[in-house]
């Protein structure tokens, strides 16, 4: 893994190093496809905190697509971590990172904000957003197994 990549984003870093892509799938639920577009979201990472919810997400593209702000590098994955408004179904992008491939091995562009100067952008409802902020608001772990 970048060694930069690490530095800047070390608790993203941390939980794309301490597991291999083949044994985080179980954990990986796809919650919405729009034909160009797949959305994952890492159901271990959700973590709520009031009326916020932050996951990992992983948006799987069909053809590669130009990176933002650079479109001379084309990227087919971006891994990122979304901040979700539960009460006014709201999102803000924290941090993430484009790669090349569709596997997540070699990272074209990174980015991270500052989360007090988060823009937050309304959802509209029925688009891919939607189901993504739906989805991590409504999610309840499972309960712990009962010990006998």
């Amino acid at each position: 893994m970048n060694a930069r990549f690490a530095l800047l984003f070390p608790s993203l870093a941390i939980a794309l190093i301490a597991a291999p892509p083949a044994l985080a799938a179980p954990n990986l639920v796809k919650v919405g496809d729009t034909g160009k577009v797949s959305v994952w979201v890492d159901k271990e990472s959700i973590r709520r905190s009031g009326n916020q919810a932050r996951a990992a997400l992983e948006w799987r593209w069909t053809e590669s697509t130009p990176v933002p702000d650079r479109p001379a590098r084309l990227y087919k994955l971006e891994r990122q971590v979304q901040i979700s408004n539960c009460e006014n179904k709201s999102y803000a992008v924290a941090e993430g990172t484009h790669y090349a491939d569709d596997r997540g091995i070699e990272p074209v562009n990174s980015y991270k904000y500052e989360e007090t100067m988060l823009p937050y952008s309304i959802a509209p409802a029925r688009t891919i957003r939607d189901t993504v902020v739906t989805f991590v608001c409504q999610w309840t772990p499972p309960a712990p197994a009962k010990k006998s």
